[in-house]
This record gives C-alpha cells, structure tokens and sequence, in this order.
C-alpha cells in the first residue's frame, strides 16, 4: 500500500503534467505569434469568449473542487482514503482551469493576439498556486497533527 507521501508525489506528477500541456502550448502559441507564423483569419467572437471563459472559471473552479472534495474526503476516516478524495477533486479542479488555458491558447492562436496569452499565463498562474503540498492538504483536508506529520517530507 502506497504511503500518504507517495500518494502527495502522485498527485503533484499529475498536477504538474496538468499544467505542463497547457503551459508548453501556451508557449508555442507565443513563439508562432511573434514570429508571424500565425495567419490573421481573426475570430472577434473570441476576443470575448477568452476572458468570458476566464471569468466564468475563476467563479467556479473553487465552488466545484469543494463540492467534489466534500461529497468524499470529508467523510473519510483515513489520510490515504482522504488523499484519494482529494486527488479526484483536484483534477476535477486543474481540468478546468487546464481547459481555459487551452481555450486562451487556442484564441490566441487562431486571433494572433497577446492578450489572449496573458489569460492563458494567468490561468497557469492559478494552476501553479494550487499545487499540492503538506500546507494546502492542511487547509483543504483540515487534517490533525498525525495526519499532517505523515505528509512531511524531510
């Protein structure tokens, strides 16, 4: 059986392969934009769907994560069954903002226009301060003394 320190590297992994796609595409979007790689088709419907999308996200992101994480890890009795509650809310969570990462990317892509990389580095930004550590499983999982101990890593 997996200890609770193996199952905070498991889910970090997917958390930083989450972020990772979106990132490297973001970043790929970026180089293609500047140098003129990018036909200029223009899609003006985008230039609102993107920060619509944004938006819409950062307001319901944390209401559906803690949805997710309170029908499971809340009723849990122990620190790995709580781990695996919160491993599925979690990517619940990096899903949807992975998803409005891409949509940005996409934007910018096809509109050729910064701004829509700006949301998409934001979004990433969100992403990256969500990362799992003892700390936020502390906050999130609201865990005793014993269970936080296990998730120290020396």
């Amino acid at each position: 059986m997996a200890t609770a320190k193996d199952q905070l590297k498991l889910i970090r992994l997917l958390h930083f392969a989450l972020m990772g796609g979106a990132g490297l595409f973001a970043v790929m979007a970026a180089i293609l934009i500047v140098s003129d790689e990018v036909s200029q088709p223009s899609i003006e419907v985008l230039d609102y769907l993107s920060p619509a999308y944004f938006f819409i996200m950062l307001a319901t992101y944390p209401v559906v994560f803690k949805a997710a994480l309170k029908k499971t890890a809340l009723l849990e009795k122990t620190l790995s069954q709580k781990l695996a509650s919160f491993q599925t809310a979690h990517i619940i969570r990096m899903a949807m903002l992975e998803g409005c990462a891409l949509f940005a990317s996409v934007a910018a892509l096809i509109n050729g226009e910064l701004l829509h990389l700006i949301i998409a580095s934001l979004t990433l930004a969100i992403m990256f301060s969500k990362t799992p550590t003892p700390f936020l499983l502390e906050s999130e999982l609201g865990l005793n003394q014993d269970e936080k101990d296990q998730l120290i890593v020396l």
